[in-house]
């Protein structure tokens, strides 16, 4: 007499615990900029321990204003980035503004408020037209924007003729002065107008149907069309924007310096970038955001002032800027993009 002898079912292997938690990590990572504000806090005790005087009301104030100016300056980039392309004009925009603030309203005595219209109007028409350019012929942004920007800078040192000791009138000055009071509070406006700014982009990213078919046409360029977006209006605002707000971020760089350089715009293209990059908003991510951009603003102000107090210098900076993008890109960049999952 024989049996049949049935071999017990082999179980189900046991999933990889630690690549399970690395899976929830990364997840947790892409939804909420957690990693971010973890490393803010680092930073700021790190700061704090390191040198004792920074923990004070004015330099509070300082650290504050130049991420503000850093973050208003990359606030254009982010949405270039979110919709997959890169503007390298953000030094020429930040230029002219700087030129218009110093020059114009400084010196020629134009009313502050006509000088910051037309910077917007002005950097705002360029990169309308750059993005209609791009998005027309499917030309790289990259190669446009970075003749654009030559074009601007050129044209701003021309209409200069060599003047750069003007500075920008005592209404703009008070803007982004660490003396200046918002509201009887002891803080510089330019604080509140950057934080309203985030807060306005925010809403229109997340709240309105304009946003959602701005980060539709970053996700998947070609379903966007498919689903009637007018994909070419998308990239003429989203490009005009970028350059309207990059100029109205140099009248309040040349405010907070009471006065501006030929190379005034040039550290923001870097940097600007650097932040909107280690605030986690990568090339036509479904995630990106300002808050993000804020976030990494205030990151690269933190670890620029340890730099300096440790007595880095302006390349071993960049050297640490560089490295920084390349961990936090290798971390989101490996996320899997939204058009290659269907």
């Amino acid at each position: 007499m024989t049996s049949d002898t049935l071999s017990p079912a082999q179980p189900p292997l046991a999933p990889n615990t630690r690549q399970m938690a690395w899976t929830r990590f990364r997840t947790w990572v892409f939804e909420v900029p957690a990693l971010q504000v973890l490393v803010v806090l680092v930073l700021a005790a790190w700061l704090v321990a390191t040198m004792p005087a920074m923990a004070n009301p004015r330099s509070i104030t300082s650290i504050l204003v130049i991420t503000s100016l850093l973050a208003l300056a990359a606030m254009g980039q982010t949405l270039v980035v979110i919709l997959g392309g890169l503007d390298l004009a953000v030094p020429g925009y930040i230029l002219f503004g700087a030129f218009m603030a110093a020059n114009v309203a400084g010196k020629l005595a134009v009313p502050a408020v006509v000088a910051l219209l037309v910077t917007a109007l002005a950097c705002g028409g360029i990169g309308a037209v750059i993005g209609w350019i791009c998005h027309r012929f499917a030309v790289q942004p990259l190669v446009v924007t970075l003749g654009a920007g030559a074009a601007i800078t050129g044209g701003t040192l021309f209409l200069a003729d060599g003047d750069y000791s003007s500075a920008p009138p005592n209404g703009l000055r008070s803007l982004a002065s660490l003396r200046a009071a918002t509201f009887g509070l002891p803080f510089p406006p330019i604080i509140l107008i950057v934080l309203l700014s985030g807060a306005g982009m925010w809403l229109f990213l997340t709240r309105t149907t304009a946003g959602r078919r701005f980060r539709a046409t970053g996700i998947n360029f070609r379903a966007a069309r498919f689903t009637r977006i007018r994909t070419s209006t998308v990239w003429t605002v989203g490009f005009a924007a970028s350059g309207a707000l990059a100029g109205i971020a140099g009248v309040f760089i040349a405010s907070f310096g009471s006065g501006w350089s030929q190379t005034i715009g040039e550290p923001y293209l870097f940097s600007g970038l650097a932040a909107v990059l280690v605030g986690g908003t990568i090339f036509g991510s479904i995630r990106g955001s300002y808050t993000r951009t804020l976030l990494g603003a205030l990151i690269l102000t933190l670890l620029s002032t340890i730099i300096v107090s440790n007595g880095l210098t302006e390349a071993q900076s960049r050297i640490v800027f560089g490295v920084i993008i390349l961990a936090v890109v290798s971390l989101y960049g490996r996320e899997r993009h939204v058009r290659d999952r269907f």
